[in-house]
This record gives C-alpha cells, structure tokens and sequence, in this order.
C-alpha cells in the first residue's frame, strides 16, 4: 500500500477559508466540481486515446485550478507535465502513466468528497 492510499487527497481548508465557512456555498463548489471532474477525465482520457495533444495540454492546463481549489495539490506536478507534454506533443506513453496517476487520484478525491458530506 502507498502513502496516497493512506492519506486524504484533498485538503478541504483552502476552500472553507475562501468561502469563509459557508456550508452551502461549499456544497455549491464541491457539488460542480463533482459533476465536471468526470466530464474532464473523461475528455482528457479520449484524448489520449486519439493521441491528441492540444486537447490534453488544454485539458490539463484547465484542471489545475479546479484541482487546486478542492486542495488536491498532489495533483499539480502531474498536471503540469501532463501540460507541458502536451505544449511539445510529446511522449504518449509518460502522458498515459500521469493519466493513470490522474484518474486515481481524481476517483479517491471523489470519494472523499462524498464521504465528508460536501455534496
């Protein structure tokens, strides 16, 4: 077992501090988040699947302030190569092992999400 099995992705104290503790407007945040994550994982992985760069990097580059205001900062190295990766279109196969890494990461961030009752 890895340390990111063991421990919490996210960090749920940037986005209280940024919504000053307000329930509902938290729920409003996570309940979006929760609905466009998987409509992005979804169009990051046909992406790679077509071996289309420009919609990787654009994909990548767009998570990386969806992720980061849900507190998963785990993710922002990933993101950033997967970006960059796809800036030089380069290197399908790194970007398919950061996309394994992404989708795991995004799939327990899911489940901690409804497990601390933000939606």
């Amino acid at each position: 077992m890895n340390s990111t099995e063991l421990e919490n992705v996210c960090d749920f104290r940037y986005l209280n501090e940024i919504m000053n503790g307000k329930k509902h407007l938290i729920k409003e945040i996570t309940n979006a988040f929760l609905k466009q994550l998987p409509e992005e994982l979804h169009c990051i992985n046909d992406a790679i699947t077509k071996t289309d760069y420009a919609i990787i990097k654009s994909f990548a580059h767009s998570m990386k302030s969806s992720v980061s205001i849900m507190g998963i900062s785990i993710l922002a190295p990933v993101l950033q190569e997967m970006e960059e990766l796809g800036t030089t279109a380069a290197d399908i196969e790194k970007i398919k092992e950061l996309n394994q890494t992404l989708n795991l990461i995004c799939n327990k961030a899911i489940l901690e999400i409804e497990k601390h009752n933000y939606v």
